[in-house]
């Protein structure tokens, strides 16, 4: 199959690939045993009706179709040369742009199985708009060669005023169904043409376009008109699944707007407890983004027979409003809400509206006070590059054992969320998660804090003691986080543990045995503190059991533009704005930038820029200043190489056309070249 388009003011073929099973391809309904060959020229006798009309004005035969007569009177009086038939009337390609595009789109499909149904007749398939201008032809070589002749392509007018007698033109003009065949077009040159068209409408009748069949008139039938009318309507039933389709988004996006618009939060979820929806207060309630929670398992309890028990399991289809406590997926905290079930017409249940709202809220705790909720897995960790792809495997191939972890990095690097990943995906994933900063604890106070105390250990002790951070973490593991700063005496005791699996509370007379895992992390280098004499050597060799490096930022390669996006989004997200795009220019200075405090700063860069956004493009206007100062970028220690200028000037020239939405235009002008030397470097480096 191929289509007839325009470029460059010139019409041109195109090819269509068609993948269709040859089995499933419908036979054509025309016999290749009775229509012979084709384009035959008509004989006088044929015309005799046509030349008595240019002659005399008059059609003399009392049996010809007065709507012809008619039609050929409003082409003589639009002075259409009977003689010519070329289509004079175009519209530029500028103008053809985008024009009737939906019509166009939800066409396709049925012009496609049309021509399949009438493939190797010599028949072309033609789709006009309510104004007579052709959208698309598609047809075989051949009887595209012909249409070309008439310029019977995308851009041309065939209304009648400008072309005669026409099955497009007089359907225009009639507003119905038309077949016109050989001598009973206006001009000459139709005369070996049949053409069948039919309006096509919408729902409330409006006309929106026009399919037209269009071949040799030896071989009209009149079941051509028959089949472009129900080719037609089955566009127009496209026509009214789309029209659904938009009212049912703008009854959505009113709702949205209505529910983003009350105090309350509003959770909506399925009969089996399948959340659907949420908005932005529920969001901010449970400190998550919508599309972290939309359809993940809701856990709703309630008391029912004096126990808490699962509320979609209890509930009784009577009950129309119920007081539950929800827990949101991914371990999150929890709270009270009101259950309103929605019911169907049939008075099935459908699920339910919970209501949140802010006098009802009352968060819970975990049943330890120092349980801290992992909120991290693997897979939130985001990045692409080489050498955090590295890191993440092999975290993940260590996770599931007991051993112990040393988490090696710079500040900002993702210690903890590896820690929480780790965690998560080890044997002891059901225990507690327990983090401990070793340098923001006071030195006198670190040995009860770790280990805890008993009853009266000394002046000023809780009265029945208190737990450590170890027996907290029983069963579980526990964070030691900048390890690099605990104090010498306190490494000593922190060894023992580690080698015994017990400790002994500040003032107790009894051991408690441990099953905890350690993970350790610090910025610093350990073994250089070894060396100088600030941090114990066994303690060294006994944490460095398994050690994980995590990559700096700036040697993150691709990672930077990754990580922008996905924080800008879920940014702009929390704070209410709608941010469609990242101008190419800041993301160059924030991949240029050195990033000494590493994801953190980037994070806290972006929640910067994102509060002084005043439109819907992230800008250099926007970022920090340090940022927005022309610079360069400068080798860091132990960077390898340098990008070459062919690298950089490629990158730009792809972030310019992806800003732009390939607009070679806008895109030479922000590169500061022209457009032809655009079209070189584009070629030059491969860019399609």
């Amino acid at each position: 199959m191929y289509s007839l388009i325009r470029k460059h003011n010139q019409f041109c073929f195109v090819k269509n690939g068609l993948k269709t099973d040859s089995d499933a391809i419908i036979k054509s309904i025309f016999s290749p045993k009775w229509y012979g060959s084709t384009w035959q020229l008509l004989s006088r006798t044929e015309k005799k009706t046509w030349i008595d009309f240019l002659k005399s004005g008059q059609v003399n035969d009392p049996s010809f179709n007065k709507k012809i007569e008619q039609s050929w009177r409003r082409s003589q009086q639009a002075e259409v040369d009977p003689f010519r038939g070329v289509c004079e009337k175009f519209l530029s390609p500028r103008k053809m742009k985008g024009r009737s595009e939906k019509i166009i789109v939800l066409a396709k499909p049925i012009m496609d199985t049309l021509y399949h149904c009438v493939r190797g007749s010599r028949f072309v398939i033609v789709l006009i708009d309510k104004e007579g201008y052709i959208l698309r032809t598609v047809g075989a070589l051949k009887e595209l060669r012909q249409a070309d002749k008439l310029r019977f392509g995308p851009g041309a007018n065939w209304g009648e005023e400008f072309v005669g007698t026409n099955a497009i033109g007089t359907a225009l003009a009639l507003g119905h169904p038309v077949q016109i065949t050989g001598p009973e077009h206006y001009c000459e040159t139709h005369h070996l043409w049949t053409c069948s068209a039919a309006p096509i409408r919408k729902q409330n009748g409006e006309i929106v376009g026009f399919l037209d069949i269009s071949g040799p008139r030896e071989l009209s039938t009149v079941h051509q008109l028959g089949l472009v009318v129900a080719a037609a309507h089955a566009i127009e039933d496209r026509i009214v699944l789309d029209e659904s389709y938009d009212q049912l988004y703008n009854t959505n996006k009113y709702l949205e707007a209505v529910l983003n618009s009350v105090s309350d939060g509003i959770i909506a979820v399925n009969a089996q407890g399948i959340i659907t929806g949420l908005n932005k207060v529920a969001a901010k309630i449970f400190r998550l983004h919508p599309k972290e929670v939309v359809g993940q398992t809701l856990t709703a309890s309630i008391y029912h027979n004096g126990r808490l028990q699962n509320f979609f399991k209890t509930r009784s289809a009577g009950m129309t409003k119920e007081e539950v406590r929800l827990k949101m997926p991914c371990g999150q905290r929890s709270c009270v809400a009101t259950a309103n079930p929605v019911f169907s017409e049939k008075n099935d249940n459908r699920g339910f509206v919970l209501t949140l709202s802010p006098t009802n809220r009352s968060y819970f705790s975990s049943n330890k006070p120092e349980d801290v909720i992992v909120r991290f897995r693997f897979v939130d960790i985001i990045g692409e590059s080489d050498a955090i792809r590295h890191a993440i495997e092999k975290a993940k191939s260590v996770a599931p054992g007991p051993s112990t972890v040393l988490i090696l990095g710079e500040s900002g690097t993702g210690k903890e969320l590896f820690a929480q990943a780790i965690h998560g995906a080890s044997d002891c994933h059901c225990g507690p998660f327990v983090p401990v900063n070793c340098g923001a604890i006071p030195k006198e106070l670190i040995q009860s804090e770790l280990f805890g105390y008993a009853d009266g250990a000394f002046t000023g002790a809780k009265r029945g003691g208190c737990t450590g951070k170890f027996e907290s973490a029983n069963g579980g593991t526990l964070f030691l986080d900048e390890i690099g700063e605990m104090p010498l005496e306190m490494q000593i005791n922190l060894l023992r543990v580690l080698e015994e699996k017990i400790i002994m509370p500040v003032g107790g007379k009894k051991a408690i045995p441990l099953n905890v895992r350690i993970i350790a992390a610090t910025n610093k280098s350990l073994f250089e503190e070894v060396t100088k004499g600030r941090f114990r050597e066994d303690l060294y060799y006994r944490l460095n059991v398994i050690s994980i490096t995590l990559p700096s930022l700036k040697v993150r390669q691709g990672d930077i533009e990754l990580l922008t996006r996905y924080w800008v989004d879920r940014i702009s997200r929390k704070m209410g704005k709608k941010i469609k795009q990242i101008e190419p220019e800041a993301l160059i200075r924030l991949e240029n930038y050195h990033w000494p405090g590493n994801v953190r700063e980037l994070v806290n860069a972006l929640e910067s820029a994102v509060n002084f956004m005043t439109d819907d493009t992230l800008a250099v206007k926007n970022l920090p200043a340090c940022f927005r100062k022309k610079q360069f970028e400068k080798p860091q220690f132990g960077e390898d190489r340098i990008p070459t200028l062919r690298s950089l000037e490629k990158d730009n020239i792809k972030k310019a056309l992806l800003f732009y939405k390939g607009n070679i235009t806008r895109s030479a002008k922000v590169l500061g070249i022209g457009r032809n030397t655009l079209y070189e470097k584009m070629k030059k480096y491969g860019i399609g």
